[in-house]
């Protein structure tokens, strides 16, 4: 399993490096930071969404990150999330320098990386899942 994961991290950056992104800036969360949905990878296979989240942090963590980049799946009719991937940077949208190193692997809201969870309503996660879902379905 580590393997796995270790080889999904070199694709996960390799393809953050290589494709142009269209952020389009979604809203801030109650801590203020910036959530963002790349609008040109948005993509659909097996009944499920894929979609690249970026979020921008009201200051520089103690870890020296500055935004992240994730990589999210979604089954739309049942309104689970499964985050499947990211990378911290040190600066804002998502530029900079990486830094893996260090950081948890679980985000701010406590999920794990492959975990399928349902999301809270009315959170900022929970609108952009359903916003990404309009889009697509």
């Amino acid at each position: 399993m580590p393997m796995k994961n270790c080889f999904l991290s070199i694709i996960f950056l390799f393809y953050v490096s290589a494709h142009a992104n269209n952020w389009q800036e979604f809203g801030k969360d109650s801590n203020g930071h910036i959530h963002y949905v790349d609008m040109d990878n948005i993509e659909e296979g097996n009944g499920v969404l894929y979609y690249w989240s970026l979020m921008d942090f009201l200051e520089t963590t103690t870890l020296g990150t500055r935004s992240n980049v994730s990589k999210y799946k979604v089954d739309c009719t049942n309104e689970k999330q499964t985050w499947l991937s990211y990378v911290y940077f040190s600066e804002s949208m998502g530029k900079g320098k990486k830094i893996t190193s260090l950081v948890p692997v679980w985000n701010h809201y406590g999920s794990t990386l492959n975990e399928i969870r349902s999301l809270t309503p009315d959170s900022i996660e929970y609108r952009l899942m359903r916003f990404v879902c309009g889009k697509k379905m």
